[in-house]
């Protein structure tokens, strides 16, 4: 059995995202109600996983 060190797992490139319907859902919604007809940017965070290449982003908060 091969050992991972931390450097590889931190050194896969990411192959592909998946974002949940829910979450751009969310993110459209609070855009919607802080920043519509403006130019200003909201902050949030995405959360999710990442395994072997793949993000996976379930959820979001602003």
């Amino acid at each position: 059995m091969d050992v991972i060190k931390t450097q590889q797992i931190s050194s896969r490139p990411v192959e592909k995202v998946v974002v949940h319907p829910l979450v751009l859902l969310s993110i459209v919604d609070h855009y919607n109600r802080v920043a519509r007809d403006t130019r200003k940017r909201v902050i949030g965070v995405l959360l999710g996983s990442s395994f072997r290449g793949v993000v996976d982003v379930t959820n979001s908060y602003a």
